[in-house]
């Protein structure tokens, strides 16, 4: 619920044009505008070649990544209507366009986290519970059932943030909420159970448990580059009081600038994971 300071800024927000993209402080999305062709520069096809190795792992029956295909299908969607967004907020100014991209940036903030709690979910239960994780007969529809929750969620947290009535609000903070302390407790759990030495007293990792163990450190890399900050700028931005300017044409780039770069960070890290670690061949 919005106290009455957030919804004059709010009404303010929608009623002003020129207000609404910034013209008079520009600094700050000009900055965006840039990083952000940069990160569309190196993520887009990092992020390509993310899916192309998801698919050609699937079909060979690799692994099963299937949170990380829907993880990475969000980040490329984001990527392709990125350089329209930009166009718009410094050149176009269509307020109804605009909608659509804080749509799309939802999908990311919101999404991205969310995907990554159920990545770290599902292997923590592949290496703390391994036998139930086999023997579970279900788990492929499991995986189903809650990837379409989450597309649920995602959705109609969009269409909240499409009207920016939830930026600098305890509530535009709830899929890091939610994901945070799942991707913190199962990467622990994770963590401890891959130091535990086998009974032969060697520490040699299976390369399932090496993927494990490589994909809670991009986790905790991603949560402190990507995660935290958006969500302590979002939250703590609206009970400072801060005004219209500072919050909408400062602060808010600075949250988006860290989301943008997940976009390039998650894939890299991934295909680093699968032995693709130089720059140069992801960008092949």
């Amino acid at each position: 619920m919005l106290t009455g300071t957030s919804t004059q800024n709010f009404s303010y927000f929608l009623n002003v044009t020129t207000d609404y993209f910034c013209s008079k402080h520009s600094a700050a999305p000009l900055f965006w505008a840039g990083f952000s062709f940069v990160c569309i520069l190196l993520g887009f096809p990092a992020t390509v070649k993310v899916l192309l190795e998801l698919s050609r792992r699937h079909r060979q029956n690799i692994s099963n990544d299937f949170f990380v295909f829907n993880l990475t299908f969000i980040d490329l969607a984001y990527l392709s209507i990125l350089p329209f967004s930009v166009f718009n907020y410094i050149v176009w100014h269509n307020i109804q366009f605009e909608w659509l991209c804080n749509f799309m940036y939802s999908l990311t903030v919101s999404g991205r986290p969310l995907f990554m709690a159920c990545v770290c979910g599902d292997y923590y239960f592949a290496v703390v519970h391994p036998i139930i994780y086999m023997t579970n007969k279900r788990s492929a529809m499991i995986r189903k059932i809650i990837s379409v929750i989450v597309w649920l969620f995602i959705i109609i947290f969009g269409s909240l943030v499409a009207s920016n009535t939830i930026y600098f609000t305890i509530l535009g903070c709830t899929p890091m909420f939610i994901s945070l302390p799942v991707i913190g407790f199962c990467d622990v759990s994770v963590f401890r159970a891959l130091r535990k030495t086998s009974p032969s007293g060697k520490s040699n990792l299976h390369p399932q448990k090496k993927r494990a163990l490589r994909t809670i450190i991009n986790s905790f890399i991603m949560t402190f580059i990507v995660y935290l900050p958006p969500s302590i700028i979002f939250s703590l931005g609206h009970t400072n009081n801060l005004i219209y300017e500072v919050q909408y044409c400062i602060l808010l780039f600075v949250a988006v600038c860290f989301t943008i770069s997940g976009c390039v960070i998650m894939p890299v890290l991934y295909l680093g994971s699968t032995g693709q670690h130089s720059l140069r061949k992801i960008l092949k």
